[in-house]
């Protein structure tokens, strides 16, 4: 089967790794294509056939005839796209090329048009569907590494981390604002649009001797990281995944975290803050952050492990593509 995955984004994060390992596995016995931006080409093209176009509205025709043009030189089976500006772009295309096509949703939307024009969707959580009205499957995000192979002789310390997008969607503004009486330092792994933001808000509030903001490292780097500290935070608006979560529990470290994306099917409800909610989180953080030692989640661990694992999702995903595409 040749597979098209379409992203239009400007930076590589979590949707970008998802797509990435995504199209590796599926390239086993696929031909898998990417269609994306010139700024994230350098991270799939060592890997992939990369057809590079320059990050357009949704509304260029130029550039959206230019994208028509190279879909029918690649003449695929499958035409997958990931979040709603592919989706939209591809909806203005359907009728004019004749291939399958499925979209993922990897988070929250208030404008479901452009999936609930899709034949079929993908949404990587249950608390992200609300408003889909097509079909779809519900495939978590996975870990995607084997934790018994990260190095053993890494020694734990005594802070906490967070990390993700500097971006309001991931809360790290409720974070910093809950981590007052908090007594262990914070490490929070990022970049983004309210860096400088977060930083005036450390000062402000008097912890710059209790949080601070490191710059973003490499997949490798951000899992030794996870073993070093003694427990993630989560503190998102609203998430799809988070996938962060999955692989810090799969390497053993405990996680803290709103409720939103997929962890209330890992957690219980009332071991999961409120999402956007400034007093629950910090009542939360207040009551569990400093005791995380009395805090027993192996139970998770393993089924994290056992549940969570890109293969199974992929199989999911390429029978959902022989679905659509019979």
């Amino acid at each position: 089967m040749k597979i098209v995955h379409f992203i239009s984004s400007v930076t590589y994060g979590g949707i970008e790794q998802h797509v990435h390992e995504l199209s590796l596995d599926q390239q086993v016995n696929n031909e898998v294509i990417i269609i994306c931006t010139h700024t994230i080409k350098p991270f799939f093209e060592k890997d992939f056939n990369v057809y590079a176009l320059k990050n357009f509205s949704r509304n260029n025709i130029f550039y959206i005839l230019k994208l028509l043009l190279v879909l029918r030189k690649i003449n695929a089976d499958i035409v997958h796209t990931h979040g709603s500006k592919t989706t939209s772009i591809f909806i203005k295309l359907r009728q004019f090329i004749n291939v399958s096509h499925v979209a993922t949703l990897h988070n929250i939307k208030k404008n479901m048009a452009p999936y609930n024009k899709s034949k079929y969707v993908i949404a990587v959580s249950n608390q992200i569907t609300k408003g889909l009205d097509t079909k779809y499957s519900v495939i978590s995000n996975w870990i995607n590494f084997n934790h018994e192979n990260i190095s053993e002789s890494i020694k734990q310390e005594d802070h906490a981390i967070a990390v993700g997008r500097l971006e309001k969607a991931k809360g790290f503004d409720l974070l910093i604002k809950s981590w007052i009486n908090v007594k262990r330092d914070l490490y929070i792994y990022g970049d983004g649009s309210q860096i400088q933001y977060l930083r005036e808000l450390i000062k402000k509030l008097n912890l710059d001797d209790k949080i601070f903001i490191k710059d973003p490292l490499t997949h490798k780097e951000i899992l030794k990281e996870y073993i070093k500290a003694k427990v993630l935070i989560i503190s998102s608006r609203n998430e799809g995944g988070p996938r962060v979560a999955l692989e810090a529990l799969a390497l053993g470290t405990p996680v803290l975290s709103t409720n939103v994306g997929h962890m209330n099917s890992i957690f219980p409800k009332e071991f999961l803050a409120e999402p956007d909610n400034e007093d629950s989180l910090r009542s939360f953080l207040e009551q569990y952050v400093d005791s995380i030692d009395d805090i027993n989640q192996q139970s998770i661990y393993k089924y994290v492990r056992e549940e969570f694992n890109l293969q199974s999702q992929s199989k999911k995903i390429m029978s959902i593509y022989n679905e659509i595409n019979g």
